[in-house]
């Protein structure tokens, strides 16, 4: 059987591995992208840039960037909240390996899982939130002008980060990861009869 703190290790890991497909979206990679429109021969939007295909174009990675009039600048720069949930879910992990090589009851490092992975769920959490309001509105501004414009595969793998973390940190601050009994028995009781 495994244990509670081995299967939150790999919840951890698999959240981690989709905030970093979702941080390294275009312009490192044009596979990962949240939005697409045919814009200019098309363009694909990302987290630190976006890239014209037609001209085999992308921009600088860097944080926030502009696409007058459609993307505004100051939203973009709140998509550091990705990298940023990433840092805190690899801490998380980097919390729990003790534990599992360890046979030892520790305490301490279950709380500090729990923030870990509920700072991270926050953080994945509020991107998430910016990135639907940032490219909806986009799309529609592109719809708006005639172009069609479609949401990429960066949406639900940060989509799918964020319902993994939110399960992650339920699952710590709530006390099952620190051995929580939710009103069952204790393994070491035994009732004779």
């Amino acid at each position: 059987m495994c244990s509670p703190a081995f299967l939150m290790f790999m919840a951890t890991v698999a959240a981690l591995t989709l905030l970093v497909l979702v941080t390294f979206s275009t312009p490192f990679t044009q596979v990962f992208y949240f939005l697409y429109s045919d814009i200019n021969g098309g363009v694909k939007f990302g987290v630190f840039g976006f890239c014209l295909e037609l001209r085999d174009f992308c921009t600088p990675k860097e944080l926030g960037y502009q696409f007058d009039p459609q993307v505004l600048k100051p939203l973009t720069t709140v998509l550091v909240l990705y990298p940023i949930a990433a840092g805190l879910t690899l801490l998380g992990a980097l919390i729990l390996v003790p534990v599992m090589c360890s046979r030892r009851d520790h305490g301490y490092p279950f709380v500090l899982f729990a923030i870990c992975s509920t700072s991270a769920f926050l953080a994945a959490a509020g991107a998430f939130a910016v990135t639907m309001y940032l490219f909806t509105v986009t799309m529609h501004r592109f719809h708006a002008l005639g172009f069609s414009a479609s949401y990429g595969p960066s949406i639900w793998i940060a989509l799918a980060a964020t319902a993994l973390l939110l399960v992650v940190a339920l699952n710590a601050g709530c006390g099952t990861c620190t051995g929580g009994r939710f009103g069952r028995q204790a393994r070491h009781l035994a009732y004779t009869y």
